[in-house]
């Protein structure tokens, strides 16, 4: 299996790991469980929390991992300039509040979907966020 294959096969494993276990799961439970390298599980973990897919609590010196929150309501937008690349708007649930997460994702050479990014914000700040980011486009367009 080439290593790219490979990373997206243990990448998706994670997932559905985090999705098995909404109460939380650690390295060393995952790794014992897969068979699967520390070093591996953490690198896929976060990686899952980098494009917000997951998200970490430490409580003393454990890291907990969490599938990112139920999905309330989702909607797909097209990127106009590029055929292959979709933006995914969320809006989650879990036990810190509600959330809208915008997450990028992009077709790979094989037509596979793959998240590239994104970003979460907390509800109750979304339009101090919105304000915010659009004080800064309009800010760029004055340079």
């Amino acid at each position: 299996m080439r290593p790219q294959d490979r990373d997206h096969y243990v990448e998706k494993i994670m997932a559905k790991i985090l999705e098995l276990n909404p109460r939380g799961v650690t390295i060393p439970e995952i790794a014992a469980r897969t068979g699967f390298y520390r070093d591996t599980v953490a690198k896929h973990l976060e990686r899952l929390v980098a494009t917000r897919e997951g998200y970490r609590v430490i409580r003393g010196n454990v890291s907990i991992y969490y599938k990112n929150g139920q999905v309330v309501h989702a909607t797909d937008v097209k990127d106009a300039s590029s055929p292959n690349r979709t933006y995914s708007f969320y809006q989650l649930e879990n036990d810190d509040g509600k959330f809208v997460y915008v997450q990028e994702k992009e077709l790979d050479e094989f037509r596979a979907v793959s998240v590239k990014g994104g970003i979460m914000v907390d509800m109750r700040y979304a339009f101090q966020f919105l304000k915010e980011f659009q004080d800064f486009l309009l800010e760029d367009g004055k340079n």
